[in-house]
């Protein structure tokens, strides 16, 4: 046993571990930060740096990051906050994107959920969060880029960190591991994790009002669930000019659920049929991913650096239900089995350079991204009505430029990025396309200022691009409720989202950070609703049929009372401004909202922490005609720390007062009304366990820049 495990180690440091020379980068970015100036917090761990396109959030100086998982830190973060369902809200939007140390990773496109809750947050040094993205970036990503930092300063050597959550009575097991080796030039960066899930049977009910029906339903609905994720990073240094960079990662989730629903469904108070229903089904998904990064610099110039990158990803998904009805309708089938088969890849080829030119500093770069998504979907026996091949071929070429330079002690970063986009869409059993291709020039501006080393002041404006990604474009209709039917729209368009931003901030003993924005699209893809009363059934899918604009103030302050005991706030207060039209009738959805995340934190002595939340959430818009209802949350946790701080260990309860939630969705039509809730598990304890251990003294390289395919809305 003793052999083996010798053999294993041996094999892992001699593929090991990247050494330090990246001088080359690391001059280059020392001399444009100097130009570029940074508030900071004073003292030993600031929690929070501005930069001029956003901010740094530093994870490991708050003390509840020992006993909360990531994305439960993220409710306090500036500009982010937490739905009842557990998505990110980027300043109440969920179009942008996540990245790990610059990277984009598969797994955090098809299942960031469950990635954030079990990925050891002792590992993360950062979060960036950047409110206002340069041209660098690709233009998808409506209100910024969230970038996750785990990279740690080491030499020869080797850390690693383990980490065990559960939680229940809505059971999630999760489990989480990193580690990194260095050994001369060769470095290898790893992290994994997995979940399992055991939801419990709760209640949902459905109403829908119209001028002469009236439909009832209510079910309950239990699941289960499980999956993981693996990612390897290599680097090797050729020589100090020369660095090559390797990643790998794949990731499944596998899912069941069960659900038994009645449907009353009335015509003039009369009960005109009485539907029973017991629906089972099953979704399997699998990804992958794999890039190469070679990084070369310049002997002559060191501010010189050329990157050239490709990059594979894939994910495949498939859904398989099976429905059996009882007093339905004697024309209509009993019995319904639904297939959903998702297949998706992309390759991208990437070239970026940059350089400085005196006190200015320039990024340039090309990048082609070329994906292939397809769906077969069918529904057995109404296979004539709801079955095809769906393909959907999209090209993207981009090239951008973008400079930082400083005048009159005022800090710009600025650029432009020309993106021109070539779509494919072809339904097989019709032998019918449609194509779309447009070009777009994406202008971004930041200016900032910072004065008396404490005060910062920056404005930006910016453009973004939304694209419909293949859940909003697949026309499979999901027809497991007989009246009410969901589906894609293969005939989305792209949208441009126009954003105006200013943020102040006071860095000292206090930190405060007030961030005013205005953003607008026009003829953005919003969820529509639409009752047949020949069929009585409603059909809900995406148009580009509505106007949305939004003014918001995102608002962060955190004040330690005295060295133990740290006070926080987190929210936004925003007016929202929906308008459309739907079968040529003109629809509002206005709504004032708001989000508020309080927080205290106490450090005891002998490394106890005890914390406590308040959350307030406002209703919120869901579409151009649906709204959800306000939530309060609260959470109690304490920590501990032992073995020299190597291991923690934490409890928590989340809202103790409170064994339910009732999530309710409102959409309100032209000639109906119709009410969704459902009655969830709302209090829960859990519990987290972390170990780290090893030494490493400088960080495992990686190339500068790395492919990055921000430009997909799911």
């Amino acid at each position: 046993m003793k052999t083996k495990i010798i053999a294993v180690l041996s094999f892992i440091f001699l593929f090991n571990s990247l050494n330090a020379q990246e001088q080359v980068k690391d001059s280059l970015i020392s001399n444009q930060e100097s130009s570029i100036q940074e508030v900071v917090i004073e003292g030993k761990k600031p929690l929070i740096r501005t930069k001029i396109d956003g901010l740094v959030y530093n994870v490991q100086s708050d003390p509840e990051s020992k006993s909360k998982n990531l994305l439960e830190m993220m409710r306090k973060m500036p500009y982010l906050s937490v739905d009842a369902d557990e998505n990110i809200l980027f300043k109440g939007n969920t179009n942008f994107k996540i990245l790990i140390n610059g990277k984009e990773t598969q797994l955090l496109t098809s299942n960031p959920k469950d990635f954030l809750k079990s990925m050891p947050v002792n590992t993360i040094q950062n979060i960036e969060i950047i409110t206002n993205p340069s041209s660098k970036y690709d233009a998808e990503g409506v209100s910024g880029l969230i970038n996750i930092i785990t990279a740690k300063k080491m030499k020869d050597g080797y850390n690693a960190s383990v980490n065990l959550s559960s939680k229940f009575p809505k059971q999630e097991n999760n489990a989480g591991f990193s580690m990194n080796l260095q050994r001369n030039k060769f470095g290898i960066s790893v992290y994994g994790g997995g979940y399992l899930k055991n939801s419990p049977e709760i209640s949902y009910q459905n109403s829908q009002y119209t001028v002469s029906n009236n439909l009832f339903q209510n079910g309950s609905t239990s699941g289960k669930g499980n999956g993981g994720y693996f990612n390897v990073n290599a680097s090797y240094e050729i020589d100090s000019l020369n660095l090559l960079n390797i990643q790998l990662g794949s990731n499944i989730a596998n899912n069941t659920a069960k659900d038994h629903f009645n449907s009353g469904f009335f015509q003039q108070n009369n009960l005109k049929e009485n539907i029973n229903s017991i629906s089972n089904s099953d979704g399997n998904g699998k990804g992958f991913e794999a890039s190469f990064n070679y990084q070369m610099g310049f002997r002559n110039d060191k501010s010189q650096l050329l990157t050239l990158s490709y990059r594979f990803n894939s994910y495949d998904y498939g859904i398989n239900s099976v429905t059996d009805f009882q007093n339905r309708l004697s024309n209509m089938s009993n019995t319904m089995n639904q297939n959903n088969d998702n297949q998706n890849n992309e390759n991208t080829f990437q070239v970026d350079f940059v350089k400085n030119i005196k006190k200015v500093y320039l990024e340039t770069g090309m990048k082609a991204i070329l994906r292939k998504n397809s769906s077969q979907y069918t529904t057995v026996p109404e296979s004539l009505l709801n079955s095809d091949e769906f393909s959907n071929q999209q090209n993207i070429y981009g090239a951008y430029v973008t400079t930082k330079f400083s005048f009159l002690e005022w800090n710009f970063q600025t650029g432009l990025r020309l993106e021109s986009t070539v779509t494919n869409v072809n339904f097989t059993s019709t032998n019918t396309q449609v194509n779309q291709n447009y070009l777009n020039l994406i202008p971004n501006i930041s200016v900032g200022k910072t004065w008396k080393e404490h005060h910062g002041i920056n404005f930006g404006f910016s453009q973004r691009i939304k694209r419909p990604g293949i859940n909003r474009l697949n026309p499979f209709v999901n027809q497991s409720n007989p009246y009410i039917q969901v589906s894609g729209n293969p005939y989305l368009k792209p949208v441009i989202n126009n954003d105006l931003m200013a943020n102040y901030s006071y860095n000292h003993r206090i930190s405060l950070n007030l961030g005013l924005g205005y953003s607008f699209s026009n003829k953005i893809d919003l969820k529509v609703s639409t009752y047949n009363p020949t069929t009585n059934i409603t059909n809900t899918t995406y148009e580009n049929s509505s106007n949305v604009s939004r003014l918001g103030l995102d608002y962060n302050l955190n004040y330690p009372v005295t060295k133990k005991l740290t006070f926080g706030v987190n929210g936004n207060a925003a007016f929202f401004f929906i308008k459309g039209k739907i079968n040529n009738i003109e629809v509002e959805n206005n709504l004032f909202t708001y989000y508020v995340y309080l927080s205290a934190s106490y450090q005891f002595e002998n490394h106890w922490n005890a914390s406590s939340n308040l959350e307030l959430n406002s209703r919120m818009p869901a579409g151009l005609q649906s709204t959800t209802n306000a939530f309060t949350g609260s959470s109690f946790s304490f920590s501990k720390s032992i073995l020299n701080n190597q291991m923690s260990f934490s409890a928590s309860v989340n809202n103790p007062f409170n064994t339910f939630r009732k999530a309710v969705t409102e959409t309100i039509g032209t000639d109906f009304y119709q009410n969704n809730y459902v009655r969830d598990y709302y209090r829960s304890f859990s519990f987290n366990i972390t170990y780290k251990f090893g030494k490493l003294r400088d960080e495992i390289k990686s190339t500068r820049r790395k492919i990055e395919n921000n430009d997909l809305a799911n």
